[in-house]
């Protein structure tokens, strides 16, 4: 059995992106692992595109027999993996060669720790609209000492700031134990967009979490990215409000509290975002509605409240 399983969700994947992602992973310094690569059937032959790296056996693929989605996707590498860590690598990201050898050292040593968070860059492609958050990213992370954090402290603590930004981090660069996956559950299927904040919240609920400042890599940002279509498209728009409602259902006394005075800011926030996406002419998108329906209902007075306060707001702004 491997050290590490390195789980590569595909859609469609660039050939310079793709092979550039799987030589960072093929130049690691720790070399006991096993690449699961679990392709979404499209008319992109992901296979050939590959072919190279099949002759590596700690290389496997496997062809989804349907659309499963992101989080269908992650879960179906996840059961396809073997390793006791686990670490996802997107199909454009790429790994400085000490990644899993630096995480690995701190989760043999943090025995507390079931999810490390490993500091990288941002590589801009393109010029997009999107830039700003994550530059937000890089100045909140600053706020963050290196090293191991109780998971209630640090929750309590990203709940304060709304859960704004992922200061958790991309899927691609946070490293887990099989035995916290196992324990919290798969990835949320229905989510488009906010589905990994979903599941680092369930994960700070069960365990500590450790911050490693020193950068081991790159996200790269670019137009045909999963993340930037959903926020061109609007998709995602709404997950934050089931992310809270789940969440506050499984809190207790005054992290529950916390989570509430979060939720409660956030929607006006929310509220906000929606009314400039309207103003400049960005698509939203009726996905998640029903969601919206349901909090509404359950919560008909701080919605209202909240839409006054972001429509007044959007007033002060003219």
């Amino acid at each position: 059995m491997p050290k590490v399983s390195v789980l590569v969700p595909t859609y469609k994947p660039n050939q310079q992106h793709i092979t550039e992602t799987l030589e960072s992973l093929r130049a690691q310094s720790e070399t006991d692992w096993e690449c699961i690569i679990c392709d979404e059937p499209t008319d992109v032959d992901t296979h050939e595109l590959i072919m190279d790296y099949m002759v590596d056996a700690r290389f496997q693929y496997f062809r989804n027999e349907k659309c499963l989605g992101i989080g269908g996707n992650w879960n179906r590498c996840f059961s396809k993996s073997s390793g006791d860590i686990i670490a996802c690598l997107f199909q454009d990201d790429l790994w400085e060669p000490d990644y899993l050898e630096a995480a690995l050292k701190i989760l043999s040593e943090n025995q507390s720790v079931g999810m490390v968070s490993m500091n990288h860059r941002y590589q801009y492609d393109e010029d997009l609209w999107t830039k700003d958050g994550y530059e937000l990213v890089q100045s909140v992370k600053k706020d963050l000492t290196d090293g191991k954090h109780e998971g209630k402290e640090i929750l309590e603590w990203w709940l304060k700031k709304n859960m704004h930004p992922n200061i958790i981090g991309e899927p691609p660069f946070v490293v887990l134990r099989r035995e916290l996956m196992e324990k919290v559950g798969p990835f949320n299927e229905k989510m488009p967009q906010f589905l990994d904040v979903e599941y680092w919240l369930r994960c700070l609920v069960n365990t500590d979490w450790y911050f490693e400042t020193k950068s081991h890599g790159a996200f790269r940002v670019h137009g045909e990215a999963a993340s930037a279509k959903n926020n061109e498209s609007g998709t995602g728009l709404y997950d934050r409000l089931t992310c809270f409602e789940q969440l506050i259902s499984n809190l207790k006394g005054d992290l529950r509290r916390t989570a509430i005075k979060s939720r409660n800011r956030s929607v006006q926030d929310m509220i906000e975002k929606f009314f400039n996406r309207v103003k400049h002419g960005k698509s939203t998108t009726s996905k998640g509605g029903g969601q919206v329906i349901k909090f509404v209902v359950r919560h008909p007075i701080l919605v209202g409240i909240s839409t006054l306060k972001a429509w007044k707001n959007g007033l002060n702004k003219r």
